[in-house]
């Protein structure tokens, strides 16, 4: 039987004529007929034109993103292994100037003890050239390992080449021992050396006493003495001529001077220089004059540095019986410029400048801070580590217990996640993920990185360190592996 839908309308006719015989059905609209698969290629065109554009935009954010400093460089399914070397030929990855991509240049010690500033890339070891300092030495021979003596600042800002360095050359040293110890090997010889990076041609040079400290602060090399016959005498030599421009005098019996174990140090401050010891900090401007002595209480029982991002010298105190407290100083250390914040800062190891003049820092929660007011702009109320990463307006975060993205705008929770197995880590991203960088330095795990998506914090893949390797890190351009039992130092891709 025919479906009603079927039926036809048939009108029966008197006579021969074969009612058998159907009428024609009457014709479609063949317009109709066209239109239907042109609007459903032109909707799935659209649809294609639309997720073309989404990823034209997010490759573009993501090759943004990729030029930030301290972002990894994209990462697959597995890490290889690129090389092995020891913690001696290491220090030239840590310790060294960045030159851009892998390469790096520093004072490089040879087996023979003798001393070169040298330029290599990472990834292959090739050295592209040296310039020799100082000449072979048995006692430095004996102790590449877990040694220290000399080294190198450079002129570029975080992210940049350096153009220009300022080395302390030495023969004397420092051996770490195994149980904590030092031995001291004293200095026959100390200068400091400014060379090009381009080719490592020295542009200047001029003797030094062995106890100096340098700092590189704008174009002055910064070198600073400290003795019991002369208080502290602070020298500003013209990076490239290596004129002086300025010298600072602490008298003899000036506060400043105590014994020859107390520690002593130069550091650039923003436009300043920063001058520690026993009794605290002290700035001098960049003409050489006393500027602050106000912080010298404050900075006893503190941390101080100079954010890499910003250039904000920072002094968290720690003083027991009290909360942590971070005073932010202007660039000119101006005490009008002063900004008190609660807590201690957030270490935010990527920042693409998406929240412009905020600061995070850590408590009990974590906060956000106008940096030129001190005006807390939010609480969020999650007991943060250390470290985080600020990324296209977002802060992401770990907890002992989770993974979190914040509104940078309003510390509103966005995502949040439980750590995987493989436990806490360091937060990283390679520009368009973000990474959790779990160790296995416990012993109850092996290690992995933990991928995950950087908007919804869906958890994507787990890539797990190679064989040997507990830990990895981002160090100059290059992923380094650590190992807990082996000496080596591996660098992956």
């Amino acid at each position: 039987m025919a479906r009603g839908g079927d039926m036809q309308e048939v009108e029966l006719l008197d006579g021969d004529e074969d009612v058998a015989v159907q009428p024609s059905p009457p014709a479609r609209d063949r317009r109709r007929l066209w239109w239907v698969p042109v609007g459903a290629v032109a909707v799935a065109l659209s649809l294609v034109g639309t997720q073309l554009v989404l990823d034209a935009r997010e490759d573009a954010a993501a090759a943004r993103l990729a030029a930030v400093p301290g972002v990894f460089p994209p990462l697959g399914d597995e890490l290889g292994v690129l090389r092995t070397i020891s913690q001696a030929d290491a220090t030239g990855i840590w310790g060294g100037l960045r030159l851009g991509g892998a390469r790096t240049a520093g004072i490089l010690v040879a087996p023979d003890g003798s001393q070169s500033f040298t330029a290599i890339d990472q990834r292959t070891g090739d050295t592209l050239w040296s310039t020799p300092l100082l000449g072979p030495d048995a006692d430095r021979a004996a102790s590449l390992e877990n040694a220290y003596g000399g080294a190198c600042q450079g002129d570029g800002t975080r992210g940049a080449p350096a153009t220009v360095a300022a080395c302390l050359v030495t023969d004397g040293f420092v051996r770490y021992e195994d149980d904590g110890t030092e031995e001291r090997s004293p200095a026959t010889t100390t200068r400091v050396v400014v060379l090009d990076t381009t080719d490592g041609h020295v542009i200047t040079q001029w003797e030094v006493e062995e106890t100096s400290q340098l700092a590189l602060v704008g174009d002055l090399a910064v070198v600073g003495t400290r003795s019991a016959e002369r208080g502290v005498v602070v020298v500003a030599h013209d990076v490239i001529t290596g004129d002086e421009q300025w010298r600072y005098q602490e008298p003899v019996d000036g506060t400043l001077v105590g014994s020859p174990q107390e520690y002593w140090g130069l550091m650039a401050a923003g436009d300043v220089v920063a001058m520690h010891d026993g009794h605290g900090l002290a700035f001098l401007s960049p003409t050489g004059t006393l500027i602050r002595e106000d912080l010298r209480a404050a900075s006893r029982d503190a941390g101080f540095a100079t954010d890499p991002v910003t250039g904000t010298f920072a002094i968290t105190s720690y003083s027991s019986g009290s909360a942590r407290i971070t005073t932010l100083l202007a660039p000119d250390a101006d005490p009008a410029g002063d900004v008190v914040l609660q807590g201690e800062p957030v270490h935010v190891s990527v920042d693409d400048g998406s929240l412009p003049g905020v600061v995070l820092t850590y408590l009990s929660h974590a906060y956000a801070w106008d940096r030129q007011t001190g005006e807390q702009l939010w609480e969020a109320e999650v007991q943060p580590s250390y470290s985080g990463l600020v990324i296209r307006g977002r802060v992401y975060l770990t907890t002992s217990t989770e993974v979190l993205s914040l509104d940078g705008l309003s510390g509103e929770v966005l995502w949040r996640t439980q750590l995987p197995s493989y436990g806490m880590g360091e937060l990283a991203t390679d520009g368009r993920d973000l990474l959790l960088l779990s160790s296995s330095y416990d012993g109850t795990s092996d290690g992995a990185v933990t991928v995950y998506d950087l908007a919804s914090g869906d958890e994507l893949r787990t890539i797990p360190y190679p064989e040997g390797v507990d830990d990895v890190q981002l160090l100059n351009g290059l992923l380094v592996g650590w190992s807990q039992v082996s000496e080596e130092i591996t660098l992956l891709e």
